[in-house]
């Protein structure tokens, strides 16, 4: 009964563990909004112009991602990306990091 009690802690004790590392990797996400500028699909990376003028040039690690250039984005359209700072490079990683703000893309 004792051993049972133990194992149930120690279960908890780790997924919570889990949901809290979770949500310290999610709130490193940076979100930012602009038009693509242009694409390098050969490189993996986007620019975007954001409402402020600035270019930003992102790398994208996630496949799902890069088939959405030129498959559904284009350039002009206006896009939301969510990326991580690696090392001073902005890097999109999920396959819905990058979304178009219209409808279907």
């Amino acid at each position: 009964m004792k051993a049972s009690r133990v194992i149930t802690l120690l279960v908890m004790a780790l997924v919570s563990a889990a949901l809290v590392a979770g949500v310290a990797l999610a709130a490193d996400k940076v979100t930012v909004l602009g038009k693509i500028k242009d694409y390098d699909l050969s490189k993996k990376t986007v620019t975007v112009t954001t409402k402020e003028g600035k270019d930003m040039t992102f790398v994208i690690e996630n496949d799902t991602a890069l088939k959405k250039l030129d498959d559904r984005l284009l350039k002009g359209d206006e896009v939301k990306i969510k990326y991580v700072d690696e090392g001073g490079k902005m890097v999109i990683k999920g396959s819905n990091d990058m979304k178009g703000t219209k409808a279907g893309c």
